[in-house]
């Protein structure tokens, strides 16, 4: 038996290596689900930190009006101020007129005042003689009739007493382009007690009546009002109706004078003034008859 145990155990020889390990196999269908478990108990309140303020939003739209308040109570007067005087204001409006007072007590005589050396007259131009022809008169310059060229459209319509004598100011000589007056001359002489005056100059007379208040040129008459002094008379006379240039009327002396010999350059003319029946009332007047006229101090 030994023997045979001791045989045995050659035969057989030591243990070998362990095997490579198998493939997994295939996957178990799934298993039943477990019964739920039993609720848990409920846990205590969490203890949080507060967070940190958020920043400000953009303003919101302005809402609409309110319904207008009562008016409120009248607030006690203030105490016044203490301010610098100002300054006066402008003046007002005047005032109604206010009732005539009484009339007052008359008063005492006042002392008579004695005659000063005033002047008192006045002063006229007689056309067509070189001195003044009335009595009394002074003739403060003598000098000829000038006036706006015939021809020309503008200018004076005025006619001047130029004197002889004139005194000149700030001038440019030449011809500047201005307002030009030329000589007057007689381009009728038919109704003058000298009727060879045709074109000579017109001279002319400044006269000073020293004992007269007043004076006025009456056309269409050679005589004057009652209780009124006739310094001269003659006729009316002015510029041609057909020219551009225009001529104030004026009052020749009947008795016209000459300033100097016959010497024509048609400047300012002078023509007797004749009456026009239909605009003007006929009779009293007569168509194309001269009209007369003088000059009447008082």
């Amino acid at each position: 038996a030994e023997q045979s145990a001791a045989c045995a155990s050659v035969l057989h020889g030591l243990p070998g290596r362990d095997g490579i390990s198998g493939r997994d196999g295939m996957q178990g269908n799934p298993g039943i689900p477990g019964i739920p478990g039993t609720a848990g108990i409920k846990g205590d309140v969490g203890i949080g930190i507060k967070g940190n303020t958020g920043s400000q939003g953009f303003p919101g739209k302005m809402g609409p009006a309110g319904t207008k308040g009562d008016h409120g109570d009248k607030g006690a007067i203030g105490v016044p101020g203490i301010g610098v005087k100002g300054n006066p204001g402008s003046l007002g409006f005047p005032g109604a007129k206010g009732d005539r007072g009484d009339k007052g007590a008359k008063g005492a005589p006042g002392i008579a005042a004695r005659a000063g050396p005033g002047i008192s007259g006045v002063t006229y131009v007689q056309w067509g003689r070189k001195q003044c022809s009335l009595s009394g008169v002074q003739t403060l310059y003598s000098g000829v009739a000038a006036g706006a060229h015939y021809s020309h459209t503008g200018g004076g319509a005025n006619t001047q007493c130029l004197p002889l004598d004139p005194v000149w100011g700030n001038y440019n000589n030449g011809n500047q382009g201005s307002s030009h007056i030329y000589g007057s001359e007689y381009e009728e002489s038919r109704l003058f007690i000298n009727k060879r005056l045709t074109q000579y100059k017109v001279p002319c007379a400044l006269c000073f009546a020293p004992s007269k208040n007043t004076q006025f040129m009456l056309p269409a008459k050679n005589i004057c009002p009652s209780g009124w002094s006739r310094a001269y008379y003659g006729y009316l006379m002015a510029g041609y109706y057909g020219h551009h240039g225009r001529n104030m009327y004026v009052c020749v002396d009947h008795n016209a004078e000459p300033t100097e010999s016959s010497s024509s350059h048609n400047g300012n003319l002078f023509y007797f003034v004749e009456a026009r029946c239909g605009s003007l009332p006929c009779p009293p007047y007569v168509n194309y008859r001269g009209l007369t006229c003088a000059v009447c101090a008082k």
